[in-house]
């Protein structure tokens, strides 16, 4: 609705200024008609001093017969002077030749091409104006119509500032009541606090026992390392006992086999000095490496495992 008021109003101005141009247009004309009449006038000579004489006894005759009312003066006034312009008139075409007539169109065509180029003048600056007034108009519109969307932008900017304001101070509020109850909650945080003692008491008694339960490990760990040192020296010392009770076995063994050997040996002598028999007592002394070999208790097998499990 706007733009059509403008375009109205504008439209209304190029009326008016259309108008304006044809009043000046019709004023140029009058005034070129009043200028042909006036250079016809100044075509005739003045009116001479005799004429003037003539004239004024001619009005002077009615007033001599006596008195006249006014009207009747005004009359004779209106009547002298259209005489004398007809008088005018008539002595004017009586002088007025064809070579005056000539130079008057000639003056008036010079005058008319002058009024008509300066008509263009005009014209054409009343289009240049008319143009650039457009132009301006325009211009003025797009920065109004610029202006509005700027001013519309604010309004909405500033609704949308309110209207966050509003909202931001609603979430502040229920914020701060959350906060305020959260804390409230708390109790000045006495039950965290309490819980947080406790939890370091627990911890500390966690530390002292695993402290105990450390040094618990710890003597532990001693007594079985002494006990392991002692099964060890034990099982050294029974292994030395077992070694020498093997030992004094096997001495014992060997010293049993020495003498069966020794004896049996002086019993084989004393066979072969009974017998006399040479070739029998070099048989038995030569099957004698074969007996000791079967009897000596080195080579036992069993001896040997028994051995190896101790």
């Amino acid at each position: 609705m706007a733009q059509q008021s403008d375009h109205s109003h504008h439209l209304h101005k190029r009326l008016h200024s259309n108008t304006i141009t044809g009043k000046a247009s019709h004023h140029r004309h009058r005034s070129r008609a009043k200028e042909t009449v006036q250079s016809a006038i100044d075509l005739v000579p003045p009116i001479s001093f005799d004429h003037l004489l003539r004239r004024d006894k001619k009005t002077a005759d009615p007033s001599q017969g006596g008195s006249a009312t006014p009207q009747q003066r005004d009359e004779a006034e209106r009547r002298s002077q259209q005489q004398a312009q007809a008088e005018a008139d008539r002595e004017a075409r009586r002088r007025v030749t064809p070579q005056h007539v000539a130079k008057a169109k000639a003056d008036n065509a010079k005058r008319e091409e002058e009024l008509r180029r300066s008509l263009k003048q005009v014209e054409e600056l009343g289009m240049n104006s008319t143009r650039q007034l457009d132009d301006t108009y325009y211009a003025i519109l797009e920065k109004a119509a610029i202006l509005r969307s700027t001013v519309a932008s604010l309004q909405q900017l500033a609704e949308e500032s309110r209207r966050m304001r509003a909202q931001f101070d609603v979430d502040a509020r229920k914020v701060e009541e959350d906060t305020t109850g959260t804390l409230a909650g708390f109790k000045n945080f006495d039950e965290q606090e309490r819980t947080i003692n406790e939890l370091v008491e627990k911890l500390q008694k966690s530390k002292r026992d695993t402290a105990e339960l450390n040094a618990r490990l710890e003597s532990a760990r001693e007594r079985v390392a002494a006990f392991e040192r002692r099964q060890k020296e034990k099982w050294n010392k029974r292994r030395k006992q077992w070694q020498a009770s093997w030992g004094v076995l096997v001495g014992v063994l060997v010293l049993v086999i020495a003498v069966l050997v020794f004896k049996h040996r002086r019993r084989l002598v004393l066979e072969f000095d009974l017998s006399g028999g040479l070739a029998e007592g070099v048989a038995a002394i030569r099957s004698l490496p074969v007996l000791q070999a079967k009897a000596s208790p080195g080579e036992d097998p069993y001896l040997h495992r028994l051995f190896d499990t101790l």
